[in-house]
């Protein structure tokens, strides 16, 4: 068989296993999904002239199915990258919090204990005891403690004064950060200026020994 004893029909199909096959071989998912798409439209029109109604129902399904993954996964990378560039307000994530009230001596969590929720403060001060750290509104706490690898409270937390506070219950942290990705810049953005904090108060008290 040569190339001018081929259907021009087969080639056609050849063509769409062709960008198919390009598609799966991709790295990343983008690349791979846009294949599927460009596969499938061949696909298509290849089950248009043969006739093959088989072939053309499946396409005709997953043609819009692999367009709009496609979508979402474009629209994913450019809230990542704005979430990225912007600032870190939570206002977006109040309405998955509750709030609470507690008084001035109230023990959030200790060290060592099994973190269930994070806090964000609305009113009052809340002292982290073993790093002698005052924590004022706008500051989160108890999200370290869920990527730590032995899942602990790394401090005691204590309300200084009366508080307000959003809570966050790890199921809820968990699934947002997974699915959205302004919070999950912003928890990033947080462990790493604590860490940042660590090692420069780390290197102060060097300079002073």
């Amino acid at each position: 068989m040569t190339m001018e004893t081929v259907p021009w029909i087969d080639l056609i199909g050849f063509f769409g296993g062709g960008v198919t096959l390009w598609g799966m071989n991709r790295k990343t998912i983008i690349p791979l999904r846009f294949g599927a798409v460009g596969g499938n439209a061949v696909f298509l029109i290849f089950g248009l002239l043969v006739p093959s109604y088989p072939t053309l129902v499946l396409h005709a399904l997953l043609l819009p199915l692999n367009s709009y993954r496609a979508w979402q996964m474009i629209r994913l990378v450019q809230e990542i990258r704005v979430a990225a560039e912007g600032d870190n307000n939570l206002n977006a994530l109040l309405p998955y919090m509750s709030t609470i009230r507690t008084s001035a001596g109230s023990i959030l969590f200790r060290k060592d204990d099994k973190p269930d929720r994070m806090f964000v403060i609305k009113n009052g001060t809340v002292h982290l005891d073993e790093i002698g750290v005052d924590c004022n509104p706008g500051d989160v706490l108890g999200e370290i403690a869920v990527f730590t690898p032995d899942n602990r409270r790394t401090c005691t937390a204590i309300c200084t004064t009366d508080c307000d506070l959003f809570i966050l219950t790890n199921d809820n942290m968990i699934q947002l950060y997974y699915q959205n990705p302004k919070f999950g810049i912003y928890l990033m953005r947080i462990v790493v200026a604590r860490l940042l904090a660590n090692w420069q108060d780390a290197e102060a008290r060097g300079r002073l020994v």
